[in-house]
């Protein structure tokens, strides 16, 4: 799981203590509703909450994690992330209910690295993206991948699965009878979809 907290590394995920977000928690769909967003914050000016429509991350030991977020409608944001880019960004899940109230725990954190503008037609929308670093991993928690879609030993076992929060690198996995060690992962999520690929072997 990725804690909830301020990120001891600046990296994805608290690895130095027991997790106090209950991601188990079961969201019922027609009473609450699953977003996500962006806080950018420079320790200078104000810190800016930003929608975002999508956003990956690659979580991997021994090198760099790196971490993606899409900002649909940035037109008129431009400014405002220019003028924080030597700060840090944070992507959060929240869920939000019915009565209004809202539950949001932090997913990733890192500097602001690279900020691309993509101007089209009919939209206008920016890609933030930045690298970390993760420290030693917990050993000895072994979690079973659910839904597992895909897989494949070319290169080392791979599997594409349902998001498992409390999974880390280092850990051990389990698909479909088959117990590998986690050398990276890779979130996916999307307005449609989320998703992560898990890897024996390094990238």
């Amino acid at each position: 799981m990725l804690n909830g907290g301020p990120l001891n590394s600046g990296a994805i995920g608290s690895l130095d203590g027991e997790p106090f977000v209950d991601w188990s928690l079961d969201v019922d769909p027609a009473s609450s509703q699953i977003y996500y967003a962006m806080e950018i914050d420079d320790g200078i000016l104000p810190a800016i909450r930003i929608p975002i429509s999508s956003w990956q991350a690659t979580v991997q030991i021994n090198r760099a994690s790196y971490t993606q977020a899409v900002i649909p409608a940035a037109a008129q944001w431009v400014d405002a992330v220019t003028a924080r880019a030597d700060g840090e960004f944070v992507i959060y899940r929240g869920v939000r209910f019915d009565n209004g109230d809202t539950q949001e725990s932090e997913l990733a954190r890192s500097p602001l690295g690279d900020v691309r503008s993509d101007e089209g037609p009919t939209n206008f929308t920016m890609t933030i993206s930045g690298y970390t670093s993760l420290p030693p991993p917990q050993t000895g928690l072994t979690r079973t991948l659910e839904n597992v879609r895909s897989q494949s030993t070319g290169g080392g076992f791979r599997v594409r699965a349902d998001i498992d929060f409390f999974l880390r690198p280092g850990h051990t996995a389990i698909a479909r009878g088959t117990s590998f060690v986690v050398s990276y992962i890779n979130y996916y999520v999307n307005s449609s979809d989320q998703y992560m690929d898990v890897g024996e072997r390094a990238l």
